[in-house]
């Protein structure tokens, strides 16, 4: 049993923003399908292409260039922002669904990408950012449980 709750740890840990942001695209692009119409073949590429630049972007901005490099958060963070990710997750279906509605048919799907990747970008770093004042305000640690082997 300890071996299938270190396993456990391991894959909600080590997986969770990449999952969160997999449901929230996943969903995103169900959504625009709901409100503008079935995509074409062209339309898929204008998602990905979306959804992509937002990475290109944001690691553009963030590493000032690529010039700088950030330290991680410790494990706690993580661990604590991940569990608020329905709020990055809903948050970015719900500003595409915003889109969806306001803009018309390729639009959306280039522009409905690009808004929920980047709402879900900046939503998951504001848990984090939510999980390290949590974590200093109340000490909170990770406890070693088992052993190696």
């Amino acid at each position: 049993m300890e071996h299938l709750v270190r396993g456990l740890a391991a894959s909600t840990r080590q997986n969770a923003l990449a999952y969160g942001y997999s449901l929230a695209l996943t969903s995103t692009f169900g959504i625009l399908a709901t409100i503008d119409r079935p995509p074409t073949v062209g339309d898929v590429f204008l998602f990905a292409t979306g959804a992509a630049i937002t990475f290109t972007l944001a690691t553009t901005v963030v590493t000032r260039g690529f010039r700088v490099h950030h330290e991680e958060e410790p494990p706690v963070v993580q661990i604590l922002g991940a569990s608020f990710s329905v709020v990055s997750i809903t948050g970015s279906v719900g500003a595409a669904a915003l889109v969806g509605w306001a803009a018309p048919h390729w639009v959306a799907w280039l522009v409905g990408a690009f808004v929920a990747s980047g709402a879900y970008l900046v939503l998951a770093a504001v848990e984090i950012a939510v999980a390290r004042v949590l974590r200093e305000r109340r000490g909170l640690q990770l406890e070693r449980i088992g052993g190696s082997g």
